[in-house]
């Protein structure tokens, strides 16, 4: 850098602020330009507050469909309107709390994933789960720590689960065939949907949903954990299955001691290369030789990161080196905030 770069750094909940601050004054003390203050994004004054600086990095503690929809929101705004530079970028979490827009870019980009099926119309998810084969993992397309995920073992679990979801289409349908309110309810007093539709109703819940299923990956004890940040570095863990149970999120039991297959972490760092991530957690399961990606997220724990006994690092040779020791993620975050700003005041001095 040839100019004091100023950084503003988003305060939050969980302190993630902190490490960022300690991460860029050894930066400044090693000599790198770089400014930075502490400034609070969810105060009614965060746009003229950020006004001064040329970057943001921030990792706000939003969890839930709800309050990711205004963080997505805030930052696409930062990056497109304000025109500053963002960690992490838009790119990476426009998806957050959002599992079907991650199997739409899965698909897109032909990342290797479970079989996994989306709709928003009763009448197809019907057809297309006579045609599957059982069992099922089926999820909710927001929620953390397997809470929403539920392994459904036959095709009448599976239709009811459909019949909850589109309750209100059912609904829909069956006021038009009657013509009547009252008429389609005494119809169909005896039928499932029609109470789950009250209960939408009563619940004040939301009428327009999706169902979201994958296949089922068997004899998986344990989902492999990489976490990339940049397209260069990476740490990787095993988390194990709960007990008598085939999910490994939220389960709080980390194995850092089973080995990685490296062919899995250069995979991780090519989608965060080829997307433009900044930094992204993959859930990696296993089928054989083969490993497919069951979900990612760019939020994660950083004490899972710290006690790690290293990371990845991608060499020029494209060959895997190892550097041990234990690091917090968001000392990785400030050299990829850095690294995005000098590429970024290159290209405006060509």
């Amino acid at each position: 850098m040839h100019k004091n770069f100023s950084i503003a750094v988003g305060k939050d909940r969980t302190l993630w602020h902190e490490r960022f601050m300690t991460a860029l004054q050894a930066r400044r003390d090693a000599g790198t330009p770089v400014e930075y203050a502490l400034v609070d994004l969810e105060k009614s004054d965060w746009m003229e507050a950020l006004r001064p600086f040329d970057a943001v990095i921030w990792k706000p503690s939003y969890m839930g469909a709800k309050s990711a929809s205004q963080f997505l929101a805030k930052v696409f705004f930062i990056e497109t309107v304000l025109k500053k530079l963002v960690v992490p970028n838009y790119a990476s979490i426009w998806h957050f709390e959002n599992k079907i827009a991650q199997s739409y870019l899965f698909k897109a980009e032909g990342v290797r994933t479970p079989a996994t099926t989306v709709s928003f119309d009763y009448h197809d998810a019907e057809t297309l789960l006579k045609k599957e084969a059982y069992p099922l993992v089926f999820k909710a397309p927001y929620g953390a720590g397997s809470s929403t995920v539920r392994l459904v073992t036959s095709r009448t679990q599976a239709q009811d689960i459909i019949t909850r979801i589109f309750a209100h289409q059912l609904w829909m349908e069956s006021k038009r065939y009657f013509s009547s309110p009252p008429r389609a309810a005494l119809s169909n007093i005896l039928k499932p949907w029609l109470w789950w539709k009250l209960s939408q109703m009563l619940l004040k819940d939301e009428y327009f949903q999706a169902v979201y299923w994958q296949e089922f990956v068997p004899k998986n004890d344990a989902d492999l954990r990489i976490t990339v940040i940049g397209d260069r570095n990476a740490f990787a863990f095993w988390r194990r299955n709960r007990p008598h149970d085939f999910r490994a999120s939220g389960s709080g039991m980390l194995d850092y001691q089973r080995p990685v297959p490296e062919q899995a972490v250069k995979y991780c760092m090519e989608i965060n290369r080829k997307l433009n991530f900044d930094s992204m957690a993959y859930d990696i399961l296993f089928t054989g030789d083969q490993f497919v990606v069951a979900e990612m997220s760019y939020a994660y724990l950083d004490n899972a990161i710290y006690n790690a006994a290293g990371y990845y690092e991608l060499q020029g040779d494209d060959t895997l080196s190892f550097k041990k020791g234990h690091f917090w993620p968001q000392q990785l975050w400030v050299e990829q905030a850095l690294d995005r700003a000098n590429l970024l005041q290159k290209e405006k001095e060509r």
